[in-house]
């Protein structure tokens, strides 16, 4: 790997500024939520919790936007609104139309 300028170690992405980031945003209808659970033990970044028996985003909430808790919710009480998105200088992959994993 050939080595880096100055300007480009500038500008390798930080992910811990939240200026640099949009956090992937899901969205819980507490009426049809059950209180499984299976969501929040699902979540590899631990965005979701249970509280008073629903399932709710953390207070820091880390979504990944990865879906998995829109997959495994058997009653369809999770929906992805925001994927996560890096808005610094260089681009993320494009991550296409949100939709849940492929089962």
């Amino acid at each position: 790997m050939s080595k880096l300028s100055f300007s480009d170690r500038h500008k390798i992405p930080r992910y811990d500024d939240p200026k640099q980031i949009e956090m992937g945003v899901v969205e819980f209808d507490p009426g049809k939520c059950d209180g499984c659970g299976l969501c929040a033990k699902a979540c590899p970044a631990d965005a979701i919790v249970m509280s008073n028996k629903k399932a709710v985003l953390a207070d820091r909430p880390e979504c990944m936007a990865c879906a998995d808790c829109v997959a495994i919710c058997s009653e369809n009480a999770i929906r992805l609104v925001r994927n996560y998105r890096y808005t610094g200088i260089y681009k993320t992959i494009d991550q296409g139309e949100l939709a849940p994993p492929r089962l």
